[in-house]
C-alpha cells in the first residue's frame, strides 16, 4: 500500500529511492505546482529578472553544512552528559551506523534539501512581484480593521504603555530577528527527523501551503505594505507615525535592527530589486503564520516544547505590531489560516497512510 510518510527502509537501491521520492510525491507536486506558477507569473507579466530557482541553493547548502557542523560538536557532548557509555567513541561509532546515518534519514533529508531552495526562491519571486502585480492597495483598509476590533484604538497604542521602554523593544527586536534562525533550526530538524514520519510529512506540507497560499496568493490578492510604509504607500495621515518616531528614538539608545532592515526593503521595493528577502508584504503575517507552526508541531512532540513555541509565537505577534511590521489582523488571519491548514494536512496524511479516499 502506497503511504505519503517516508517508509522505514534501509534500502539504498534504485527501489529504494523510488519509494522515497513516492513517500515525500505530495511535497514534490506542490513545490513544482508552484514553481510551475511562479514561472507562468514572471512570462504573463513579462518579469523574467524577478523569479529564479536558485537563489537560496548556496546559502541553504551552507546553512544546512552549518548546523550539520554545529552537531557534529555537540553530539559527543550530549552522549557523555545523557548516555554516559563506558566506551564513548565505541557507542558513538555504533550509534551513527545504526541511527543516525541511516538510509530513510540521509535520502528523506536530501528530498528536502533539493527541494527546498527552489520553493523559497520562488516565494520571494512571488513576494517582490506584488507590487507590480497588484500594487498596494488594502493598507486603509486594514487600519480601519484594527482600529474597528481594537475599540477605536490603534492596536500599537494599546501595547505602547507596556512596551515603550528602549530595552524591552531591544528584547523583542532581538527575539524577531531570531525567527529566521530558529525557522532554519525546525526544517533542519524535521529534514533529518525520523522520530514520528506522518508527523514530519504533515509540518512540510503545512509549511509549504502556509508560504504559497498565505504569502504569496493572499499576499498579492490583498496587497499591503504594512505600518512602516503606510504614509508612503496610502499619502494619507499617518497614524504609525508617532510609534515610528519612537522606534528611532529608541534605537539611538538601543538595539533596534528592524529599522535598517525596513529601510532596506524600501529601498528594494523602490528599485524593484529581487534578493535575498526581498518584497514587501503584511497580510498574512507569514513571521506570525510560521511560529504558530512551530507551536502546532511542538506540542505533538514535547508539551514542553509546544508551550515554548508558543510563547515565542506569542513574542512574534506583538513584536510584529510594536515593531510596525504588521496590523494585528494580518497576525489573526495567518493564526487561523495556518490552524485550518495544519488540521487538513494532517487529515491529508491520515487518509493517505491509511489508504482512504482523500
Amino acid at each position: 500500500m502506497s503511504t505519503v510518510v517516508l517508509s522505514q527502509t534501509s534500502d539504498t537501491s534504485a527501489g529504494g529511492v523510488l519509494s522515497v521520492l513516492g513517500a515525500h510525491r505530495w511535497f514534490i507536486a506542490l513545490v513544482v505546482l508552484y514553481a510551475l506558477c511562479g514561472l507562468v507569473a514572471v512570462h504573463v507579466y513579462d518579469l523574467p529578472d524577478k523569479m529564479s530557482l536558485s537563489l537560496y541553493s548556496l546559502v541553504n547548502l551552507q546553512l544546512m553544512l552549518g548546523f550539520a557542523g554545529t552537531w557534529l560538536l555537540c553530539y559527543p557532548v550530549y552522549v557523555m552528559l545523557v548516555h554516559r557509555p563506558e566506551r564513548l567513541v565505541r557507542y558513538m561509532i555504533d550509534d551513527f551506523r545504526t541511527n543516525v546515518l541511516t538510509a530513510e534519514r540521509m535520502m528523506g533529508a536530501l528530498v528536502i534539501a533539493v527541494f527546498l531552495p527552489s520553493f523559497l526562491s520562488v516565494f520571494t519571486g512571488f513576494k517582490t512581484m506584488i507590487a507590480v502585480t497588484h500594487p498596494y492597495a488594502w493598507d486603509a483598509t486594514f487600519a480601519a480593521w484594527d482600529r474597528w476590533l481594537h475599540f477605536g484604538w490603534q492596536p500599537w497604542q494599546i501595547l505602547h504603555p507596556l512596551l515603550a521602554f528602549p530595552w524591552v523593544t531591544s528584547v523583542i527586536n532581538i527575539i524577531y530577528n531570531c525567527w529566521l534562525v530558529v525557522l532554519y533550526l525546525v526544517l533542519f530538524w524535521q529534514a533529518f527527523s525520523t522520530r514520528d514520519l506522518r508527523l514530519r510529512m504533515q509540518f512540510f506540507l503545512s509549511f509549504v501551503l502556509t508560504w504559497s497560499l498565505l504569502g504569496s496568493l493572499l499576499a498579492t490578492l490583498f496587497s499591503s505594505g504594512g505600518p512602516v510604509y503606510y504614509g508612503r504607500l496610502t499619502g494619507l495621515p499617518d497614524p504609525y507615525a508617532p510609534l515610528m518616531d519612537y522606534l528611532h528614538a529608541a534605537g539611538e539608545v538601543g538595539v533596534v535592527w528592524v529599522l535598517k532592515i525596513q529601510d532596506a526593503l524600501w529601498q528594494s521595493y523602490v528599485s524593484g530589486t529581487y534578493d535575498f528577502g526581498s518584497g514587501i508584504s503584511a497580510m498574512p503575517s507569514i513571521h506570525v503564520s510560521t511560529a504558530v507552526l512551530f507551536a502546532l508541531l511542538g506540542r505533538r512532540v514535547d508539551r514542553r516544547l509546544g508551550i515554548a513555541f508558543l510563547l515565542f509565537a506569542a513574542v512574534i505577534m506583538i513584536g510584529s505590531v510594536h515593531l510596525a511590521w504588521h496590523y494585528a489582523v494580518d497576525g489573526y488571519v495567518a493564526a487561523v489560516l495556518t490552524v485550518l491548514i495544519w488540521w487538513a494536512c494532517g487529515r491529508w496524511v491520515g487518509r493517505e497512510e491509511s489508504g482512504a479516499p482523500a
